[in-house]
């Protein structure tokens, strides 16, 4: 059992719902008390259509619900695709001097377009406790620990201590849409068609499902690869040194 002792302190109450799993269990963990919680969706404009209708979902399930826009390609035409591997090309001197094309850290890219626009939209709102689908499962550290209070609201992990298998057997005991997406991966991405975060393996999904989206996805994908080519090739001939030396 869930102890959710922690919303009878609180009168203003968010959920932060991506959309994925996680939060999608969470939601319904919380449907007795949805009339007590604002439920809040970052919509960056490039969510996977499956993924929107689990969100259309639990905004019909929701009595109090928030959609909060930006505009990721936007911004990404003005500060650069996100990568996983950021090279000298893109930072501002390697720019100064024409070395490359301008990319951003993924972590940079969704802090500004999901992160930050929805932590100030629930600390404007005035709510004082913000419930998230977080797990430890899923990272090796947490940034913030369930219990603590940041510019005055508290966080409240209910599936903290949760696999990705308790997560699945609970949205299938429930009778929660699960998307076709997890059929094929694990977690699924913030955005469809974002160039970082390789370990979400979104190609072959994109290619099977969504071949539009896949196309777009490959362009950028296409435009990361050549600006960490040469890095990647200098480094693998000073290893090949370093490693015939010892």
């Amino acid at each position: 059992m869930i102890d959710l002792s922690v919303l009878d302190r609180h009168e203003r109450i968010a959920l932060s719902f991506s959309g994925g799993k996680d939060s999608l269990a969470v939601a319904y963990l919380l449907r007795n008390y949805l009339d007590l919680v604002t439920v809040y969706h970052l919509d960056t404009g490039d969510l996977l259509p499956e993924q929107m209708e689990v969100v259309r979902h639990v905004e019909r399930m929701a009595p109090n619900f928030v959609r909060v826009e930006t505009h990721v390609n936007d911004w990404i035409a003005h500060h650069g695709l996100p990568t996983d591997l950021l090279p000298h090309s893109a930072h501002v001197v390697g720019m100064a001097m024409g070395e490359g094309r301008k990319l951003v850290s993924r972590y940079d890219c969704c802090y500004a377009n999901l992160m930050l626009p929805l932590w100030q939209q629930v600390i404007a709102d005035g709510n004082t406790l913000m419930i998230r689908g977080t797990k430890r499962a899923d990272m090796a550290r947490l940034p913030a620990e369930s219990g603590e209070t940041h510019n005055g609201v508290e966080l409240f992990y209910p599936l903290l201590g949760w696999s990705n298998e308790q997560v699945f057997a609970y949205l299938d005991e429930v009778g929660a849409p699960i998307s076709r997406v997890y059929q094929h991966v694990t977690n699924s991405p913030e955005c469809a068609r974002c160039p970082a975060w390789w370990g979400e393996k979104r190609a072959a999904y994109l290619r099977q499902f969504h071949p539009s989206l896949f196309a777009d996805y490959a362009l950028r994908l296409r435009v990361v690869s050549a600006e960490i080519t040469g890095p990647l090739n200098n480094l693998g001939a000073e290893l090949a040194i370093v490693n015939g030396a010892t």
